[in-house]
Formats: C-alpha cells, sequence, structure tokens
C-alpha cells in the first residue's frame, strides 16, 4: 500500500545538504526522483513517501523537504507524502 522510497536523504545541521550515498553516487542527483518513479512503475497504487527524523518542527531540515516536495511535485513525480521517524 505505501512504501519510504527514499530514507533519510538530506544531513543534519543548520544547512542540510544531500547525503552523498551510493545512491546519488552512482546515479547522480536526481536519484531521488528517478527511485519515486520507478516505485510508482514498479506499483502505480502505491503511496511513495520520503522519510527521515528531525523534521516534525520547523527548521532547515524539515524546510529542504518541503522544498525538495515542492519541487518533485513540480515536476510531477510521484510523491504522496513526506513520513516522520519518532523511534
Amino acid at each position: 500500500y505505501d512504501w519510504d522510497v527514499v530514507n533519510e536523504a538530506f544531513t543534519d545541521g543548520s544547512a542540510p545538504v544531500l547525503r552523498d550515498t551510493i545512491f546519488r553516487q552512482n546515479l547522480g542527483d536526481n536519484y531521488i526522483a528517478d527511485a519515486l518513479r520507478w516505485a510508482h512503475d514498479a506499483d502505480p497504487r502505491a503511496k511513495l513517501f520520503l522519510n527521515d527524523y528531525a523534521i516534525d518542527n520547523v527548521n532547515a531540515k524539515s524546510t529542504a523537504y518541503f522544498e525538495l516536495a515542492r519541487t518533485l511535485r513540480g515536476q510531477r513525480v510521484p510523491l504522496h507524502g513526506l513520513g516522520i521517524q519518532s523511534h
């Protein structure tokens, strides 16, 4: 039904940037959009999410996610929400 497609994409701190993950290294800076599209292709009915911790308040990291989500949605990338880790 739903999938956390990309987890913990941004670094912590006052100026979060995309983490230098193996996915980003091999697939490039658009890996998040690509992953969401691939997940949608695999299951068009699934709800697709980005997920991270420390985004439950307005801060630099939550703002970075908001801007990323706005950009992705503007590009018609299938993104249905942001998950907030709370464990």
